[in-house]
C-alpha cells in the first residue's frame, strides 16, 4: 500500500513542477520599455507632407492574467511640443490580435489632469518595434495624419501594410 501512496506524490510533484516551469516560461510578465524609434509622419495618401521625427516610449506594459492589459508610461513624439509639456494617460490595450495591439493615446494636462488635450489612436506590436499612431494633429485636420516607426515613406506604408495583415480590417489606414 505504501508504494502506490509514493508514486502517487511523486507523480504529483513532477506534474505540478512541470506546471510550474510552464508558468514561469510563457506568462508576459510586465514589460519595461525605454525606447527611442526612427520615425515619420505624413498626411495620408500624400508623401509631399513626409517629416522625420523620433517616438521616445518609457514606461511598463502590463500583461495580467485575465485582465487587461494597459501601458504606464510616457510617448514623446520629437516634432509635436504638445507631447512633450502634456502627460499621457494609460494606454488601455482595447483590442489585440496576432501581436498587435491597439488603444486610446491620450494627453492631458499635468496641471489639470480631466483637461484632454488630445486623443488618437495607436497600434504597436508587442516588442514596440512597429508603431502606428492616427490622429488629427496635423494642421489639416480633414486628412488624416500619421505617425509612424519607419526611415521613409515606402518604408511606414509597408509596416502599416504588415501591421494590416496581421491585425485585421480595422487597422487604420484600411488601405
Amino acid at each position: 500500500m505504501r508504494p502506490n501512496v509514493f508514486k502517487v506524490a511523486i507523480s504529483l510533484i513532477i506534474v505540478l513542477g512541470v506546471i510550474t516551469i510552464l508558468f514561469l516560461f510563457l506568462y508576459p510578465f510586465p514589460k519595461k520599455v525605454d525606447l527611442v524609434s526612427p520615425a515619420v509622419s505624413f498626411y495620408e495618401n500624400d508623401p509631399s507632407s513626409l517629416k522625420q521625427t523620433s517616438i521616445r516610449i518609457t514606461g511598463t506594459l502590463n500583461r495580467p492574467l485575465f485582465q487587461q492589459h494597459v501601458f504606464k508610461g510616457a510617448v514623446t513624439i520629437d516634432d509635436l511640443e504638445f507631447t512633450k509639456v502634456n502627460e499621457t494617460l494609460d494606454t488601455y490595450v482595447l483590442d489585440k490580435y496576432n501581436g498587435i495591439n491597439m488603444g486610446n493615446l491620450v494627453y492631458h494636462k499635468p496641471s489639470k489632469p480631466g483637461e484632454f488635450v488630445t486623443l488618437s489612436m495607436i497600434w504597436f506590436d508587442d516588442s514596440f518595434e512597429h508603431i502606428n499612431i492616427v490622429s488629427d494633429w496635423g494642421q489639416d485636420k480633414k486628412k488624416k495624419f500619421f505617425i509612424v516607426s519607419a526611415s521613409s515613406y515606402e518604408q511606414a506604408i509597408d509596416i502599416q501594410k504588415k501591421m494590416r495583415e496581421k491585425y485585421g480590417s480595422t487597422f487604420v489606414p484600411q488601405e
